[in-house]
């Protein structure tokens, strides 16, 4: 099962406990998965879940049977929830603020005017068309609208509570998205997942403990390679002048350092430093073994 999968079934079973926050989720999920066709009110539901939850919240706000409700199915794995009454569409319309537009459903802005109810439909709008990722692939969060409409609406009530949604035009919908880890996380919150935030928050640290790992590692990896690389450019300088009879004639202390270098082909500079007695510092270590590579680079130029 999806992560996305695992954060809806935590909020399928969540039902708010005032009849405004309960209309606001209803609502959610209308204006997303919503529409009028030939005189019939649909609702689609991508699975049992979302359908015993429609039923549920339209107990609580339309009718306490729900009974005309009636289930079908739309396409592939597709399953909606059709009501051909007149009499409870218009009750639908009446107690959620909704209206048509081009067959598909908009709610009034009423239904959203307290911050707990628009924290209950962005849960309805999420559960109809949302997903999110595993965070320990990618970031990022959406919901699916068909209108432009909608998904600004999205965007303001978001807005509203503080948290940065974009909208994103895909082929002939419309997507509000989140791409931020600490973002996505508000969102969840937000709407209530509260045992996902925290799995999403675990993973998250995970994640960011693995990445700093590799970081260290990569970079230990780095500098070894430059220390190993340099070391051989030095015994390289050092050898050429012994080849070429010069090595005694060096100063004493180019003599020590070099000598120092011979015997520890694999320590770093500092490592070489603190090696010898008495001990050197890294400037003064790397001061002598430049002067031994300008002496070398002087002989390669008059060799050739």
């Amino acid at each position: 099962m999806s992560f996305s999968s695992d954060v809806k079934n935590e909020l399928y079973h969540l039902i708010p406990k005032s009849l405004h926050c309960r209309m606001a989720e209803l609502s959610g999920i209308i204006a997303i998965n919503g529409r009028i066709e030939n005189n019939v009110l649909i609702i689609r539901a991508e699975n049992e879940l979302l359908e015993s939850k429609i039923r549920k919240l339209s107990n609580l706000v339309i009718s306490a049977d729900s009974d005309y409700l009636k289930p079908e199915h739309e396409k592939l794995h597709h399953r909606k929830l059709i009501c051909t009454d007149p009499d409870i569409q218009e009750t639908y319309f009446t107690k959620l603020k909704l209206s048509i537009n081009d067959n598909r459903i908009s709610v009034g802005d009423i239904i959203t005017e307290r911050s707990c109810c628009k924290q209950a439909y962005l849960r309805g709008a999420f559960l109809a068309g949302g997903s999110v990722g595993s965070p320990d692939k990618t970031y990022q969060m959406s919901i699916i609208c068909s209108q432009k409409e909608e998904a600004e609406k999205l965007q303001r009530i978001v807005s509203s509570l503080h948290i940065s949604l974009k909208v994103q035009k895909r082929n002939n919908r419309y997507a509000v998205y989140i791409k931020d880890g600490d973002t996505i996380s508000e969102f969840m919150a937000l709407v209530g997942a509260v045992n996902s935030l925290m799995d999403f928050e675990n993973i998250r640290i995970l994640k960011d403990i693995r990445n700093n790992v590799n970081r260290e590692v990569n970079c230990d990896t780095a500098n070894m390679a430059k220390t190993v690389s340099a070391a051989t450019n030095q015994l390289d300088d050092i050898k050429y002048i012994k080849e070429h009879g010069l090595f005694d004639e060096l100063p004493e202390a180019l003599r020590i350092v070099a000598n120092a270098r011979l015997n520890s082909p694999l320590l770093s500079i500092k490592e070489l430093g603190e090696d010898m007695s008495p001990r050197l510092s890294k400037s003064c270590i790397n001061h002598r073994l430049r002067k031994i590579s300008e002496i070398a680079d002087n002989l390669r130029k008059e060799e050739k």
